[in-house]
């Protein structure tokens, strides 16, 4: 899938790596969403999403890969995908993203 323009207006402030992870997205009025994390950096992920499901604001996301519940923000949407920074931009100890 070739990357939105939006992603590529924001410079990258840590590496990021490519993955295939299930994941669960939390929105704030408490709807819950299976999703995958396509890729993930310290600062944040690009996340596949439900095409027909709005999701905005302060968001969720749980995964093994993630060590923890980690609460984000939504930058950006395009028609399959989300882009979120992490409130919280530090791994959790010993954890990092697979090489």
């Amino acid at each position: 899938m070739p990357y939105s323009r939006r992603m590529t207006e924001y410079p990258r402030a840590s590496k990021r790596s490519r993955m295939v992870e299930m994941a669960r997205l939390t929105t704030e009025d408490g709807a819950v969403y299976s999703c995958i994390i396509r890729d993930l950096s310290a600062g944040g992920a690009m996340l596949r999403v439900p095409a027909d499901v709005e999701i905005k604001g302060r968001v969720r996301v749980v995964a093994d890969v993630l060590g923890r519940e980690r609460s984000a923000l939504v930058k950006w949407r395009d028609e399959t995908s989300i882009g979120v920074a992490f409130e919280d931009s530090v791994y959790p100890s010993g954890t990092r993203p697979p090489s």
